[in-house]
This record gives C-alpha cells, sequence and structure tokens, in this order.
C-alpha cells in the first residue's frame, strides 16, 4: 500500500511540475537566493527572507552568511526571459 501512494505522490507531483529547477530569482534583493527558493517551493518571499534573518542570527550570524553565499555561487542564475533581462 505505501507503495501505490509513492507511486500517486509521484504522479501528483510530475503533473504539478513542482520538480521545476531551483534558480536564483530575479527579485532579488541581495543574491537572490531567498527570493529563488520562495519561489521553487510557492512560499511567501517575505517570510522566507524573514525566516533567513532569524536562523541566521540564532547561529551567531556567520554560518548563516557562509551558507548564503555557498548558495549564491552553487544556485544558477535566473534564466533570461524573453527581453533579454537576466
Amino acid at each position: 500500500m505505501k507503495k501505490l501512494y509513492g507511486l500517486r505522490f509521484i504522479s501528483r507531483i510530475n503533473k504539478l511540475n513542482i520538480m521545476a529547477q531551483l534558480t536564483r530569482s530575479k527579485n532579488a534583493m541581495i543574491g537572490g537566493v531567498c527570493a529563488g527558493i520562495a519561489e521553487w517551493l510557492g512560499w511567501d518571499m517575505t517570510l522566507v527572507r524573514i525566516g533567513y534573518v532569524l536562523l541566521s542570527i540564532l547561529s551567531a550570524a556567520f554560518p548563516g552568511i557562509l551558507v548564503y553565499i555557498i548558495l549564491w555561487m552553487i544556485i544558477p542564475a535566473p534564466h533570461k526571459g524573453n527581453n533579454g533581462n537576466a
């Protein structure tokens, strides 16, 4: 029964195209990392940014900054639109 449930879940994911590629957002405040993650998950950008700041502060800030810089380098830039803007 579990396997059948898993197949249904995968089928729904494929139909909804949730597995879209994670990219940095064009709606960037610094590097577009938090906004890109929010767009990918379908969450509010402001909440993701606030959550990131709180998590960074609670972890003595340095690890949060380091993680952001690493994600900035790893997550690809947004795809160019029809008008050529990145």
